[in-house]
């Protein structure tokens, strides 16, 4: 071989390595945000489920079995928000099979009211990207501004569900953590039906 045949085999196999390089860059970015397309849409679903449980129980302790409350002081204080006597759950509450036997979450049986939510935690497993992670918020709000935080009771719970995931999307590519997915509903008491 002669020096101009052995540039055309170096040049080529340059191409051939950009080629490579350039391939190789556009799969990994395209399984990323596949990824994280799939993660974004589970944990929507996730926390979807989550306020739909959450939303489906009385709006305070004070008004569960069919009691009523006409003030503001007839329901719990904002320190109190969170599980009441003999309805807390120990550790990271999470489903799973036992056998042939399915276990739920103790939540749905154990909880009775929005505000037993306040800082509980979820694990939910998914068989293809495993563990998503899920925490509630409840806090009493403003009438006329549901995004303002209370620190006195009011007829209005601002319920905010956070789910994690190493798939989620990132702020940027730089950062290691993924963004929460955050949802928020408003639950209201309806005092006089």
């Amino acid at each position: 071989m002669n020096s101009g045949q052995m540039m055309l085999v170096v040049g080529a196999f340059t191409m051939l390595s950009i080629l490579a390089l350039s391939f190789n860059r556009t799969m990994f970015n395209s399984m990323t945000l596949g990824l994280e397309m799939e993660a974004t849409l589970n944990a929507i679903s996730i926390a979807s489920s989550m306020m739909d449980e959450i939303m489906s129980k009385d709006f305070d302790e004070e008004v569960t079995g069919g009691r009523r409350a006409y003030e503001f002081t007839d329901v719990t204080l904002p320190a109190n928000l969170g599980t009441d006597t003999g309805e807390s759950i120990s550790g990271t509450d999470s489903s799973y099979w036992n056998g042939s036997a399915f276990t739920d979450f103790a939540s749905k049986l154990t909880f009775d009211d929005i505000d037993d939510y306040s800082g509980y935690t979820r694990q939910v497993r998914d068989p293809r990207l495993g563990i998503f992670t899920v925490l509630d918020s409840v806090h009493y709000c403003d009438e006329t501004s549901p995004s303002t935080m209370l620190g006195t009771r009011t007829f209005f719970k601002q319920v905010t569900v956070y789910v994690s995931h190493p798939n989620l999307p990132k702020a940027s590519m730089d950062d290691a953590e993924s963004l929460p997915l955050i949802i928020r509903d408003l639950a209201i008491y309806r005092r006089f039906f």
